[in-house]
């Protein structure tokens, strides 16, 4: 599988031819621009030359479906790339890549994207990666699909592709928010879908959020995955609370648990860090630094202390 993303990686970059929201998109503005006072550095041009290498190809990909109509708007790649070295102890050796590629086909009336991703699991898009239970068979997640909308503000999605260790699946997915008062708001979602070897599964995510008035955020997240293979549920329980310090700099806290039904409604994991998000150079580029302790059944719960360190590049309009 990661052999078909780095092909797929070097395609798009060759000119030749309502889910709980992640954390990093409550702390992100992220845009693809720099400050007209500010000059143009080495990290500039390649973010540029990179952005308008994917739209390039994206485009040509696009006109494939051109029956000689207008297009509403522009075919567009946008995404982001994470590099992470997180020692800790008994493994400090720890990296990880990850990344997700989103291209819009506006020749298909925007109703069909190109999804490309390390993870398939978007709810944990900010877990360091030994806190990512292989339950579900993450180890090696790399996910390619195409994913369709009745209607471009639809609140279901449909998706065909290839991910989980090699596997072909479809997926249907209802998402949607509820807003109580101007404080005060519930995002939740359910998915069904079909794998080729671990079989049928669901999945079904809450989540309430509390902006205060100096916009401090607080989240409680729910999740809950039944698989038909092992015929269990895994349930993870998360409380996020997000403290901005200023435009460009925010701390975010963390404490997760995870666990099985099956033989009981036993803890498999528990997690908790604080994440320093600063973006001081450009608003596109972030650096992270997150000390965590990690606790893990496969380990004793013997405590693991740990400290990841990140950096993160978007291009395109952002997500």
């Amino acid at each position: 599988m990661l052999c078909l993303a780095v092909s797929l990686c070097l395609l798009l970059t060759d000119q030749s031819d309502n889910q709980p929201i992640p954390t990093h998109e409550v702390v992100n503005n992220a845009q693809n621009n720099v400050e007209p006072h500010q000059p143009m550095q080495w990290f500039d041009v390649w973010q540029r030359s990179f952005t308008d290498s994917m739209d390039f190809t994206v485009s040509k990909f696009d006109g494939l479906f051109s029956d000689g109509s207008h297009a509403k708007g522009k075919a567009k790649a946008e995404g982001r790339i994470q590099l992470s070295w997180e020692p800790r102890t008994r493994d400090i050796a720890e990296t990880d890549l990850r990344f997700r590629i989103r291209v819009s086909l506006p020749h298909l009336e925007n109703r069909v994207d190109l999804l490309l991703s390390d993870n398939e699991d978007e709810t944990q898009s900010d877990t360091i990666k030994a806190a990512r239970s292989p339950s579900l068979g993450r180890q090696d997640n790399t996910t390619i699909s195409l994913r369709f909308r009745p209607d471009i503000n639809s609140h279901y999605s449909f998706r065909v592709g290839a991910g989980r260790r090699d596997q072909l699946y479809v997926k249907a997915r209802y998402r949607d928010a509820y807003a109580f008062n101007s404080h005060w708001a519930m995002l939740y979602d359910t998915e069904i879908y079909q794998y080729t070897r671990d079989q049928f599964g669901a999945e079904l995510g809450t989540s309430i959020q509390h902006v205060s008035s100096n916009n401090n955020v607080t989240r409680l997240n729910n999740r809950f995955y039944f698989r038909d293979n092992s015929n269990d549920w895994l349930w993870r329980h998360e409380i996020q609370h997000l403290y901005p310090i200023n435009n460009h700099n925010a701390l975010v806290y963390s404490f997760m648990v995870e666990g099985l039904n099956k033989p009981t409604y036993q803890v498999e994991e528990v997690y908790t860090g604080l994440r320093w998000r600063s973006n001081p150079i450009r608003e596109w580029l972030y650096f992270e630094v997150e000390p965590f302790v990690l606790w893990l059944r496969s380990e004793d719960f013997s405590p693991s202390y740990g400290m990841a360190l990140r950096l993160e590049a978007y291009y395109g309009k952002g997500e």
